[in-house]
């Protein structure tokens, strides 16, 4: 009986078994414990017992190309291997070569088969974020989040957008004392015919606040400022119509306020280290939610400033859309002049 090249090798927790770039000189079958095979500073996966590691550069070497360790691998703790050696192979007869080789290349094929179902579950897993962050943002800000996600620091951008505040009014008057299911079933459907035509129109959420809702359309080219602030104008009186309908429908003691405005806003993730918050901000912002909470009887459901009306006149809405100016108190006592439909 002939005498192998092979022996049996134990390892501390921790202790390096080959590094990459080492010379091959044969494989590893795992007798005990764990190892784990690394890429750099990335886990890459783990080999526990009567699995055989090592084998593709042991196939390469013995086929004449590079032998050299392509990935780092330590041990997990206490680890005994059963070492086999390059040169045990020449010793084989032809048939037990076979045998041998036939076995490293089934060892590779599961290998294989198993990282592909590894990447079909990946592409899952991807495919699944990005379902979920589309629940939690829209358009530009999607991009910004996954940049934000990746770990890496977007910077602010200096954008132009009209901006959407809505409001249920007596909201919280109606829903006092109903049945909690009732309410959010209700509140459910009002916030979703808002959001499914914003986006309908090429509009973003931007967040849900309550029974309020806001979002914006970007407008900082000329083809967006020629195109959105009209579309942002049909969109409003939709949702108002739609609101109107489902209030009618299901005897509801609501109604409806929208507040536009148009103007400079700064975009991007203005969230701490462990939280990503992608919105816009600025004056504009805050001027869009004191137009929807303007006070005054003769103010209708949607109201927009006077720079809105503008663009919208120039993207061809007819000036009798509008009524007004009035002037409707907000906040702190100040007054703006309000168009309203």
């Amino acid at each position: 009986m002939r005498e192998p090249l092979c022996g049996i090798q134990e390892y501390l927790p921790d202790q390096v078994i080959c590094r990459r770039g080492d010379r091959v000189s044969g494989c590893w079958l795992v007798l005990g414990g764990r190892v784990e095979i690394r890429a750099g500073d990335r886990s890459v996966t783990f080999r526990g017992e009567d699995e055989i590691f090592g084998e593709q550069g042991l196939l390469h070497f013995l086929a004449g190309k590079n032998g050299s360790r392509t990935a780092d691998v330590k041990a997990i703790g206490p680890v005994r291997l059963f070492f086999i050696d390059a040169a045990f192979q020449q010793r084989l007869t032809d048939p037990e070569n076979t045998i041998w080789v036939l076995t490293l290349a089934d060892v590779v094929n599961m290998k294989l088969a198993q990282a592909t179902e590894g990447r079909s579950e990946l592409r899952n897993s991807v495919a699944e974020q990005e379902h979920l962050l589309r629940r939690f943002s829209d358009g530009d800000a999607l991009g910004l989040v996954k940049v934000a996600a990746a770990g890496q620091n977007p910077p602010i951008q200096n954008r132009k957008a009209v901006v959407f505040f809505s409001d249920i009014a007596n909201f919280s008057v109606w829903s006092a004392g109903k049945d909690s299911g009732e309410v959010a079933s209700h509140l459910h459907r009002l916030c979703s015919l808002q959001i499914d035509l914003i986006r309908k129109a090429g509009g973003q959420i931007d967040k849900l606040m309550g029974d309020g809702v806001m979002a914006y359309w970007f407008i900082d080219t000329t083809e967006r400022e020629r195109i959105e602030p009209a579309a942002v104008i049909r969109c409003a009186t939709t949702i108002a119509e739609e609101i109107g309908r489902y209030v009618t429908d299901n005897q509801l003691d609501v109604g409806i306020r929208i507040g536009l405005h148009a103007g400079d806003v700064a975009f991007g993730d203005f969230g701490a280290e462990q939280r990503i918050a992608v919105t816009v901000l600025g004056a504009t912002v805050n001027m869009a939610a004191r137009y929807e909470q303007a006070k005054s009887a003769e103010l209708g459901q949607v109201r927009v400033s006077p720079d809105l009306r503008d663009l919208a006149l120039r993207a061809g809405i007819a000036p009798e859309t509008f009524r007004g100016p009035v002037k409707a108190s907000v906040k702190h006592g100040v007054e703006l002049d309000v168009y309203s439909f």
